[in-house]
């Protein structure tokens, strides 16, 4: 995502981006389920929360890289982990420990020692890039609640991911009609064309993945597993994106991962 997002323009690869996991999620979903013989448009609407979240929450973590650096704004990113915790106790009732609810606390100061240690406050691109990350946290983790809400209804992850993609293809289209941006569809304005739907590709792996793994596990659970991912992340935007990252920040993104791995250990 960083990489694409740097060479091309952010509305370019975040519609097309929309546009192509959306056709891909809903051509799985006609494979292995029945969908187009079951489809009722009452379900339809229900998914309309689900589409809206997810798909800012898509769009602000594109422009979140594109203005900061992959290690300041990943941190801030995982922070969806919390907002998803807390919903889940809310919301859907689900217990969590005394003792996650604290590390969830030390992870907050974490990620605000970590943006600190960056000095954004002479940089307006790093204060972008902050602000689309922190609005990517509440969105993203609204939608993962959501993800559990409907798939408690629905069973089957792909039924939801079909109705979701069919409102999310409308979404797309009505933005572009009414914006005249058309142009940006077009592919051949996309330098380094095969990144970008590697990227697709992996999002959509990633996010089908999640899905299936909340039919039996609760997404206090679930997310920060998911949110994990954190560790690859830095790693490559160190050793591929050549970002230098000091001692004491390595310190702290360290903190991140560990507080991170033992939120999803079930024995806390």
């Amino acid at each position: 995502m960083k990489i694409c997002s740097e060479n091309n323009n952010a509305k370019s690869i975040s519609l097309i981006g929309l546009i192509a996991s959306n056709v891909s999620y809903i051509i799985l979903s006609i494979m292995f389920t029945d969908i187009l013989s079951t489809f009722n448009i009452n379900n339809l609407v229900k998914i309309v929360p689900l589409t809206i979240c997810q798909m800012i929450g898509y769009i602000c973590g594109i422009l979140s890289v594109k203005y900061a650096s992959v290690s300041t704004i990943m941190p801030i990113r995982k922070c969806n982990t919390i907002v998803t915790l807390i919903l889940g106790i809310i919301i859907l009732h689900e217990s969590i420990p005394i003792l996650k609810l604290i590390i969830s606390i030390i992870l907050i100061i974490l990620t605000i020692l970590i943006v600190k240690e960056d000095k954004i406050s002479n940089d307006e691109n790093s204060k972008k890039g902050i602000i689309f990350a922190c609005l990517f946290v509440l969105f993203n983790g609204v939608s993962s609640l959501l993800n559990k809400y409907y798939i408690n209804i629905y069973i089957n992850p792909l039924i939801m991911t079909f109705y979701y993609s069919f409102i999310g293809i409308i979404i797309v289209g009505m933005y572009c009609a009414f914006t005249r941006s058309w142009n940006h569809l077009n592919l051949k304005k996309i330098n380094k064309i095969y990144l970008l739907f590697f990227y697709i590709l992996l999002d959509l792996v990633a996010n089908l993945t999640f899905r299936f793994c909340l039919i039996d596990g609760p997404v206090a659970l679930a997310q920060p597993i998911h949110s994990s991912s954190i560790i690859i992340t830095i790693i490559g935007s160190y050793f591929i994106l050549k970002e230098n990252i000091s001692k004491k920040k390595w310190l702290m993104i360290l903190g991140v991962i560990i507080c991170v791995i033992l939120l999803s250990m079930q024995i806390l």
